[in-house]
């Protein structure tokens, strides 16, 4: 698997001609998911699953593990997929709009999730067991598919 980041502005460029693969995770724990608030533009200061960007030979499942492990500090069963959409915000990175093609999965905790570790794009968490109507409509579809009401 490739971990290795690419230039900035090869980045941009890739940016500007083409979506990007992504995978979010609803982590459900005791009916409820766990949201985190963004500190990185797009949807800076908005409540999100967490998750991000898949990486060259790694599978969606794998990548879904990935995510839970580095933005939540919480290890995950991956369970199904659970909502697949499309994302896209005009306030990306650089200045650019970002497209991104976005595959939802259902998480379930390996052991009890007391303890969240964010990682440096999160500034709070916080575990929801409705469905706010002022959530981004993908995220809205995201608890949807993982139960919520």
């Amino acid at each position: 698997m490739n971990t290795t980041f690419i230039d900035h502005d090869l980045y941009r460029q890739i940016l500007q001609s083409m979506p990007i693969a992504c995978v979010d995770v609803a982590i459900v724990a005791e009916g409820r998911v766990l949201l985190v608030r963004r500190k990185d533009d797009p949807a800076k200061g908005q409540w999100w699953v967490p998750g991000g960007r898949v990486r060259k030979g790694e599978t969606l499942k794998e990548a879904a593990h990935r995510k839970a492990l580095e933005e939540v500090g919480i290890p995950c069963h991956v369970g199904p997929i659970i909502h697949t959409d499309e994302t896209i915000f005009p306030d990306g990175p650089y200045g650019v709009d970002i497209h991104s093609i976005n595959t939802c999965f259902f998480l379930y905790p390996e052991a009890k999730a007391n303890q969240i570790q964010l990682d440096e794009h999160h500034e709070d968490a916080k575990w929801v067991d409705t469905i706010d109507s002022d959530l981004h409509p993908y995220v809205r579809l995201c608890l949807t598919g993982a139960g919520l009401k």
